[in-house]
């Protein structure tokens, strides 16, 4: 407990300190665009779960072309989640739902875009609509990736013979395949997204979201930024800032308002750019007790065990005619007809996987009462 106060009273201190720069001049402007979608974004978070969505948020969205759309992989293919059954979601009502992140892989476009800024976040949240208790409010649970483009990667193609044919390894018979060095941006394995007390890291792993009815609300935001060195250079001589924007942290269950003071210190510190891929919280059914309690949003997305990955509407058609031939295995979207004996982050990279934006993550949908007897027993 001390730690998480801690971390409470350093954003509230982050918070008055980013306030002070910002009247003294060493913030940016604020963008209004993107200050008007976090309050309809908290606006949203917070809305009554008995009183239906009143339509489409896709207007409160920065850039409505990059709304997030989740996609479940199976072993049969992609679908999407409105083709998923009823009866294949759980039955029962309360629910825990344990979230891994996976990989973010930037299309050529978006990585112009992250390379332009110089930096950018992938943002993933998950709110509870329910509380656990009458006593307490509905919580939140949120993390963070942040990466700049200063690092290098890696990429790996297939080589190619003078004549245009594709060159092959004489002794196992298989396509050359060879690295080129890239200047960033570095995108990071998101599974290091562990929702860690960054004060405590130590600390059991709070990846996991009680979601009482079966149902809550999610959110991912990936964002191109840039660093506000002016503003860091005033907290710096403050406070120790460096759990609140390091290459990752998470957290364990927020109320609301918390969250939202965090997200304003996020934007004093970081220049916000592009819009890469946008949501508001969307609301997820994890069972069918909650299909059946109602009620239900019209753009309400069906959650279940396994893999799913999120791309930006825009982009969604280029996986169109390879739904059936397409995967995910550890966290990559991969081609069924590559290669399985070529390692997964080079069968990523094969053209035969159409060029999309995508963030990977996996979910485990449990019942309430099983896992608290896995913890019972120390799982």
């Amino acid at each position: 407990m001390n730690s998480r106060r801690s971390f409470l009273e350093e954003i509230a201190m982050l918070s008055v300190l980013a306030a002070l720069a910002e009247e003294e001049g060493f913030s940016e402007p604020q963008d209004g665009k993107m200050s008007n979608f976090w309050d309809s974004y908290f606006d949203e978070a917070a809305r009554d779960p008995t009183q239906v969505s009143r339509g489409s948020t896709d207007g409160s969205l920065p850039d409505s072309n990059k709304k997030v759309q989740l996609i479940h992989a199976s072993d049969a293919g992609l679908r999407y989640p409105d083709t998923i059954p009823d009866s294949e979601l759980p039955t029962d009502s309360d629910v825990v739902l344990t979230i891994t992140p996976g990989h973010f892989r930037p299309a050529p476009d978006d990585h112009r875009a992250i390379s332009k800024s110089k930096g950018a976040q992938v943002r993933l949240d998950c709110v509870q609509t329910r509380p656990i208790m009458n006593l307490l409010a509905p919580m939140a649970w949120s993390a963070l990736a942040a990466w700049s483009v200063e690092k290098t990667n890696y990429t790996y193609g297939k080589v190619t013979e003078k004549n245009g044919s594709t060159a092959v390894d004489p002794k196992t018979g298989q396509p050359v395949i060879a690295a080129k060095m890239n200047p960033g941006p570095n995108p990071p394995d998101l599974n290091s997204l562990d929702f860690q007390d960054p004060n405590n890291p130590n600390a059991p792993v709070h990846n996991q979201v009680i979601l009482m009815g079966g149902t809550g609300r999610m959110a991912l935001n990936v964002s191109a930024v840039s660093a506000n060195h002016r503003l860091q250079t005033v907290l710096d001589k403050g406070v120790n800032y460096a759990s609140m924007i390091a290459p990752f942290f998470g957290f364990a269950p927020l109320a609301i308002p918390a969250l939202k003071t965090m997200t304003t210190l996020l934007g004093a510190v970081f220049n916000h750019e592009a819009v890469i891929m946008n949501s508001m919280p969307q609301q997820i059914l994890a069972s069918q007790a909650a299909k059946k309690a109602g009620p239900v949003d019209m753009n309400s997305v069906k959650i279940l065990s396994g893999s799913y990955i999120a791309v930006p509407t825009e982009q969604a058609s280029l996986l169109k005619d390879a739904m059936d031939k397409l995967t995910v295995t550890e966290g990559w979207l991969v081609h069924q007809d590559t290669k399985t004996t070529v390692p997964v982050a080079q069968r990523a990279l094969d053209p035969l996987v159409p060029p999309v934006t995508y963030m990977s993550m996996s979910f485990t949908v449990q019942s309430l009462a099983e896992a608290q007897a896995q913890k019972a027993k120390g799982g």
